[in-house]
């Protein structure tokens, strides 16, 4: 049975939820709430390693777009060129779920909801954890969170839901599974009130005017589950969110907490963290499964050399009884120095397992922490070179259009390459052409 940590950013406080999980089945252990003032010290504190992270970004980007039915590999390279037209950050992550096909001028085309955030929210997050010794296994927009519990229990093609942090509110739509339309607002009070209903009223008659979607239910998410004020009329049936059966908690802890509740549910193609993370995340578990096999190894090894050791034992002592009725005496000797001759293959082995490895981390950490300006990293290859040292090839995209200002970028990055202490730069070229560039500098990580 695993235990996952996952917790959510929600206004001013963090929840956390620490959860068994088993096959689909989550058993809700613990759950606190703390003010993310207060983040980095529990962070100090806690045990665990890995984290899920759910955040309700307050500067995104959102919409349905149409685009050409192509297959998978060009369709995210359409929906970022699509995305590039209407924000101006030139940094950002996103994500995206089609929603089905339909036919405009008579051409078939796909409707997409994209969701994109600026990389530096979601890296000023992750880095809260890695600065603390922690990793992040993923990072999810609230809504996204919040829409997978709609998946096992609610039927139909439209469905709304509507949840809140405080004052701040989120009301979407899904349509066949997947987020359509969202809408954040502020309200005046923390329980439902006939405001919200007003501005529930308005989403549905705004998404039924202009995307042609009604919803057959409006359901409150969490702690609106438990308002009883309801003055107002919807001009959609109102129902709470039931437990799913294989959430197992209470129903005070699945409405206080149902956003990190939700993320263990929440489908990886929300994950909106950003690339390098991600690489940083996979192999930290390469690192992880490597040392696990390397200690397996040794064990089998000291168990063949501890064998043979004994074996070598039992012939010292027909030796001695050799000797002493000095029957074949010579033929014995023979053997146990054939013995020893085959336990002396053994030994170069051993001796390589006890050399000491390079430490990976002290060269993840600075790694993930250097500004590489225009520069985009698509490979990291790190290798063994050396007692302590570490050959380190980094390839990836320049974003300039000349090659001086590419000369420039690439200047500025070996310029903070070299801040790194133990850091040696070997090798560096530029392709103008696809505006691509290798570096390659050796690592020692102990002096």
């Amino acid at each position: 049975m695993g235990k996952t940590v996952a917790v959510s950013f929600e206004g001013g406080n963090v929840k956390v939820v620490h959860a068994s999980l088993k096959g689909k089945r989550v058993t809700i252990e613990r759950s606190e709430t703390i003010p993310e003032s207060e983040f980095d010290n529990y962070l100090r504190r806690e045990k665990a390693t890995e984290f899920i992270v759910t955040s309700e970004f307050k500067e995104s980007y959102h919409d349905v777009i149409t685009t050409p039915v192509v297959k998978n590999q060009f369709l995210k390279k359409i929906i970022e060129s699509e995305i590039r037209k209407v924000i101006i950050q030139k940094e950002f992550s996103f994500i995206y779920a089609s929603i089905g096909e339909k036919v405009i001028e008579n051409k078939r085309v796909l409707e997409v909801f994209y969701y994109a955030v600026p990389k530096d929210l979601i890296r000023n997050t992750i880095e809260r954890f890695y600065n603390n010794g922690k990793i992040v296994r993923a990072v999810y927009p609230s809504v996204f969170s919040a829409a997978s519990l709609f998946d096992s229990q609610i039927s139909g093609e439209a469905q709304m839901g509507v949840f809140s942090s405080g004052k701040s509110r989120i009301v979407f739509f899904t349509k066949r599974g997947v987020v359509y339309f969202l809408r954040n607002y502020e309200s005046y009070e923390t329980e439902l009130s006939d405001f919200d209903i007003q501005n529930i009223n308005m989403t549905i008659s705004y998404c039924f005017q202009n995307i042609r979607i009604n919803p057959s239910a409006v359901f409150l998410m969490g702690a609106f589950s438990e308002s009883s004020r309801n003055n107002a009329m919807s001009t959609a049936p109102l129902a709470c969110l039931s437990i799913p059966e294989y959430i197992h908690c209470t129903r005070e802890t699945f409405n206080e907490f149902i956003i990190p509740v939700a993320s263990y549910f929440t489908h990886k193609s929300s994950n909106i963290m950003t690339q390098e993370f991600r690489e940083i995340y996979l192999l930290k578990n390469y690192m992880t499964y490597a040392s696990r096999v390397f200690i397996m190894l040794v064990l089998l090894c000291i168990g063949a050399i501890s064998f043979e050791l004994k074996n070598a034992a039992e012939k010292k002592d027909r030796i001695k009884l050799a000797k002493k009725s000095r029957v074949d005496t010579e033929k014995v000797l023979s053997e146990l120095s054939a013995r020893e001759e085959k336990i002396g293959q053994y030994m170069p082995l051993v001796e390589f397992l006890n050399k000491p490895e390079p430490d990976f981390q002290k060269l993840l950490i600075p790694l993930g922490e250097t500004d590489f300006g225009n520069l985009t990293l698509n490979m990291v290859n790190a290798s063994v070179k050396g007692d302590n040292t570490l050959s380190i090839s980094l390839n990836g995209v320049v974003h300039a259009d000349t090659y001086s200002a590419m000369q420039d970028s690439l200047d500025h990055m070996i310029n903070e390459l070299r801040k790194m202490k133990n850091m040696e730069i070997t090798n560096k070229s530029v392709e103008l052409k696809d505006k691509t560039f290798i570096l390659e500098m050796n690592f020692k990580t102990a002096e």
